[in-house]
């Protein structure tokens, strides 16, 4: 879709490629689309931008009864949703049992599931909420960046039914127009509670591909470009001397799964051969120019409790646990590493291919490359048929646990690492560490505490090898933006922020 060309002073324009599925908060799970409620729409506590730290926003204080169970906020005043009601503790209620109740099939309601309903309202400006299980990680999935956490208005927005763009929110922007796969306008709300957005109307228009993406900011067509650039149209971006290339922090990762019961990976000294042998600069540099960064931890940098906990490439160490697996020069470990061409962008072959060199270049271990469209390789991986395959995570919430639980405790056969399926004895034993060290940390709510136990949580990561972190995958992280714009903000968080941003 073409955008309008040179847009008046208070218009900004906004080019992607990514897309929308479907305008309802219970019933969509993916990036844009909940980025277009974090436009129009608000939650009880939010990032505070450029941190980890989780501060109020329709929620001015919060109170968590001693057993960790109840969260009792008061909630702020004089604010208003775009239609023009009132915002109160009713409102909250609303939305939090209508986003339970329809809990649809393609959404994310799952994260706030540990809430038992009824959401009491104590009284205008007091709600109280009650969760099932003590969740150290509750408030982070109740911030901003989750839609089935904001609130709507219980006038504009259905009961009973997906909202399908039926909804308003207490946001900084309303939403005026939305043409599938080519267009969204916001326009500012007056009446908006906090600061005023700096554009009085935002149009977000949607491009075929990273190409386009980049035509579209050199040809000035855009004001600015997010998610998500080539790299090599990065690069030569970054000498343009007409647009200013801004880098966030990013919480995407990508790393390679074991999974357990399949030999050799059965052998943790396996495991550990391969995270020895990995040349991750190797990858860093040929495959990405740069743009990405090596990742040493599951758990990011820029993330509370993230440690270097996996070792540097050291292919003797590599090579003296391959011989003592019994393995040989004349006797060489045969592997398949699986991976998926089109989802992780056109560079995943050449990633693969020098993991495999790194691997080989240990000169005891042979790597068969092995591909699979990405619907088939999903079933593949749940149903236990990869041993060593690699994969992305971009996170469900901004917390530690995030980025360690899911494959350890909570989904390992769905994420591919069985290890609740463990068939050593060493592995057994990993499986109750990690149960323990995650199940303390999540229930405990004293922040160095859960740092701790996080820190070692990475240790043991390194020290079973069950994943291997290999790179940050900072692309999605990168705005593009011309001369005349201000204020962008790329957060921890990686929620875009289109209200601080404005033209000169």
């Amino acid at each position: 879709s073409r955008a309008p060309a040179a847009t008046p002073r208070d218009t900004l324009v906004l080019g992607t490629t990514d897309k929308i599925t479907e305008l309802s908060p219970e019933n969509s799970y993916d990036y844009w689309t909940w980025h277009v409620f974090a436009q129009v729409s608000e939650a009880l506590v939010q990032f505070k931008p450029g941190t980890t730290d989780i501060v109020g926003q329709l929620a001015e204080s919060w109170q968590v009864s001693d057993d960790g169970l109840t969260y009792t906020f008061k909630l702020r005043r004089g604010v208003t949703f775009t239609d023009g009601t009132p915002f109160d503790a009713a409102a909250v209620k609303f939305s939090l049992e209508r986003a339970l109740k329809l809990d649809g099939p393609e959404g994310g309601v799952g994260l706030i599931k540990n809430i038992r309903p009824p959401v009491e309202v104590v009284d205008a400006t007091t709600v109280r909420i009650r969760l099932r299980e003590r969740d150290a990680t509750f408030l982070a999935r109740m911030t901003h960046g989750v839609a089935p956490a904001h609130v709507f208005s219980p006038r504009s927005t259905p009961a009973n039914e997906f909202a399908k763009g039926r909804f308003a929110g207490t946001g900084p922007y309303r939403l005026a127009q939305y043409v599938p796969d080519q267009r969204t306008v916001y326009e500012a709300y007056r009446g908006y509670w906090g600061p005023a957005p700096k554009s009085r109307r935002v149009i977000t228009v949607f491009l075929a591909d990273a190409s386009a993406l980049a035509a579209a900011v050199e040809s000035g067509q855009v004001d600015v470009g997010f998610r998500t650039f080539n790299p090599e149209d990065l690069r030569r971006l970054q000498q343009s001397p007409r647009v200013t290339v801004i880098r966030g922090p990013s919480l995407s990762v990508r790393y390679i799964v074991f999974n357990v019961t399949v030999k050799p990976f059965d052998d943790v000294r396996i495991r550990r051969a391969v995270a020895l042998a990995l040349d991750r600069d190797r990858i860093v540099r040929n495959v990405f120019g740069g743009l990405n960064t090596a990742l040493y931890s599951m758990v990011p940098p820029g993330l509370w409790s993230h440690v270097e906990a996996f070792p540097r490439r050291n292919l003797e160490q590599a090579r003296a646990l391959l011989r003592e697996a019994g393995y040989s020069p004349g006797r060489k470990l045969a592997l398949t590493l699986w991976l998926t061409p089109v989802r992780y962008g056109n560079t995943e072959p050449d990633a693969g291919a020098v993991v495999k060199r790194a691997i080989e270049e240990t000169g005891l271990a042979t790597v068969e490359i092995k591909t699979q469209e990405w619907a088939t390789y999903t079933k593949s991986m749940a149903a236990g048929q990869f041993g060593m395959f690699f994969l992305g995570w971009f996170p469900d919430f901004v917390d530690p646990d995030n980025f360690l639980a899911p494959w350890l405790i909570e989904s390992p056969e769905s994420l591919g690492t069985f290890l609740n399926k463990a068939t050593s004895a060493r592995d057994k034993q990993y499986a109750q560490q990690f149960r323990q060290l995650l199940t303390e940390a999540k229930q405990t709510t004293d922040r160095a505490r859960r740092t701790q136990l996080y820190q070692q949580a990475q240790r043991l990561l390194a020290e079973s090898a069950i994943l291997v972190p290999m790179w940050t995958n900072n692309l999605q992280a990168f705005a593009v933006a011309q001369k005349n714009v201000t204020g962008i903000q790329l957060s921890p968080d990686m929620q875009f922020r289109t209200w601080t941003i404005g033209k000169q």
